[in-house]
C-alpha cells in the first residue's frame, strides 16, 4: 500500500496535475470513488474573429429584427404567449438574455451596443436595487427575485469592460450595486445561492452548479476580501462535480446539508454539463477528459441533450444550437481551436440560410425561437473565421 501511494503522488508530480476526488467538497462524499483529474490553462484564449463573419453578422441580425423589442430587450421566444407562469415564456425579457448581450457587445468590442444594454438593465430590470432575472416590459413585476448566475455574468461582463473603456453612468451604478450586494444576500455560508431578493435573505436548499462563475466570484474576492473562503468553497464543488470517466461531465446539484450531488430526473442535461465546463475553462482549470469527450461528441455531430449519469449512454438524439455555441466558447476560453472549429461547423448547420425565411441567420424551429439558443450561438459564432 505504502509503494502504491509514493508512485501515486510520483505521477501527480510528473503530470503536473491537479487532482481531485469527486466528492471533493466541503463535505465529501465519500461513497463514490471516482478521481478526476485537473490541468491548469497552458493556451492563450482564442480572440474574436474580425471582422465578423457573415454568419455572425447574420445571427445578430436576426435577434435585432426578430427577438428584440422597440425597447431593446430581448424576448424569450420568438411566439408570443400570453400565458405566464412559473418558467418564462413568449414576450418576457430576462436578465440572462442582456447578460449574453451585454458580453457580446464587450467581446466584439461594440460600445455603443454596450452602453445601450447597460442602460437598459438599468432602466427595466433594476427595481429596489435587485436586478430581476424576468420581467414584461410596461407592466407591473412578475418577480421579485433575482438569478445569481446573471449576477454574475454581467458583473464580470462589467469588470473586464472597465479594462476596455469607461463605463457609462447606468454601468457604474449596476457594477456598484452588484459589488456590494452580492457578498451578503447572493452567498449562504460561502455558499452561492441561487435567487435572492430585496425583502429576504435565501437559504437554498442545493446549489445549482452551472451557478458557480468562479472567475466572477474571484473577481467580486478580489474587492471584498469576505469573500475568499467562498472562492474555495465554491471552486471545490465545480471540481467535485465531475461525474466519472464513463461519462465525464458534471451533476446538476450539491446538497451542503448531506454532502451529496444529485441531477434533476436522474439523467444529465448537456447544458448543465457545459456551462459547468465553461466556468471551469474561464477560471484557467479543465478536465482533458471531459475536453476529449467533448472534442470527439463535436467532431461527430452527436452532442446530445440528456445522458445516463451510470452508463454515460445518450438518451435522446436531439441536438442544441446552445450547446455547440457553449461548446465553442469552451473552446475559445482554452484556446482549443481543434474544439471550436469543429463546434462551430455543427453550429452553423443549424442556422436558417434561407433569405425568405422569417428564421434567416437566426436558430429556431417548429416556427419558434429562443433567446438562450441564438444568443450563446451568437457569442461562439464570433470566433468564426
Amino acid at each position: 500500500m505504502e509503494k502504491k501511494l509514493k508512485l501515486f503522488f510520483i505521477f501527480i508530480l510528473l503530470a503536473g496535475l491537479i487532482v481531485t476526488s469527486w466528492g471533493c467538497s466541503p463535505k465529501n462524499n465519500e461513497d463514490n470513488s471516482e478521481m478526476a483529474a485537473y490541468q491548469t490553462l497552458a493556451s492563450a484564449p482564442l480572440t474574436p474573429v474580425a471582422p465578423l463573419s457573415r454568419q455572425t453578422l447574420d445571427c445578430q441580425a436576426f435577434i435585432d429584427n426578430q427577438l428584440t423589442s422597440a425597447y431593446g430587450g430581448i424576448y424569450t421566444n420568438y411566439q408570443n404567449t400570453a400565458q405566464t407562469g412559473e418558467l418564462s415564456t413568449g414576450h418576457e425579457i430576462l436578465s440572462e438574455s442582456m447578460g449574453l448581450l451585454l458580453e457580446y457587445a464587450r467581446l466584439t468590442g461594440d460600445q455603443h451596443l454596450f452602453d445601450q444594454t447597460a442602460d437598459y438593465i438599468h432602466d427595466y430590470l433594476l427595481i429596489d436595487n435587485i436586478l430581476l432575472w424576468r420581467i414584461l416590459e410596461k407592466s407591473d413585476p412578475i418577480t421579485d427575485v433575482s438569478a445569481t448566475i446573471d449576477d454574475l455574468r454581467i458583473y464580470q461582463t462589467l469588470t473586464l469592460a472597465k479594462q476596455q473603456w469607461p463605463l457609462n453612468d447606468s454601468g457604474n451604478e449596476i457594477f456598484d450595486i452588484l459589488e456590494n450586494q452580492l457578498p451578503t444576500k447572493g452567498f449562504h455560508n460561502s455558499y452561492l445561492v441561487n435567487y435572492y431578493s430585496s425583502a429576504r435573505p435565501t437559504e437554498d436548499k442545493t446549489v445549482e452548479i452551472a451557478y458557480i462563475n468562479l472567475a466572477a466570484i474571484k473577481s467580486l474576492a478580489a474587492a471584498k476580501t469576505e469573500l475568499s473562503a467562498a472562492v474555495e468553497t465554491n471552486r471545490q464543488l465545480l471540481l467535485g462535480s465531475f461525474i466519472s470517466e464513463t461519462l465525464p461531465l458534471y451533476h446538476k446539484s450539491y446538497d451542503p446539508q448531506k454532502g451529496s450531488y444529485s441531477n434533476a430526473d436522474g439523467k444529465i442535461n448537456i447544458l448543465d454539463s457545459l456551462m459547468v465546463m465553461q466556468n471551469l475553462a474561464e477560471a484557467g482549470i479543465y478536465s482533458p477528459r471531459s475536453i476529449a469527450w467533448l472534442e470527439e461528441q463535436t467532431l461527430s455531430g452527436t452532442l446530445y441533450s440528456y445522458y445516463d449519469p451510470d452508463t454515460g449512454i445518450a438518451l435522446d438524439n436531439q441536438e442544441s444550437s446552445a450547446a455547440y455555441g457553449i461548446a465553442a466558447q469552451i473552446g475559445a476560453a482554452l484556446g482549443n481551436e481543434f474544439l471550436t472549429s469543429n463546434a462551430l461547423t455543427q453550429l452553423k448547420k443549424h442556422q436558417v440560410t434561407d433569405q425568405h425565411d422569417p428564421f434567416y441567420g437566426g436558430f429556431g424551429y417548429n416556427n419558434n425561437a429562443y433567446s438562450y439558443d441564438n444568443l450563446q450561438a451568437l457569442l461562439g459564432l464570433v470566433y468564426n473565421q
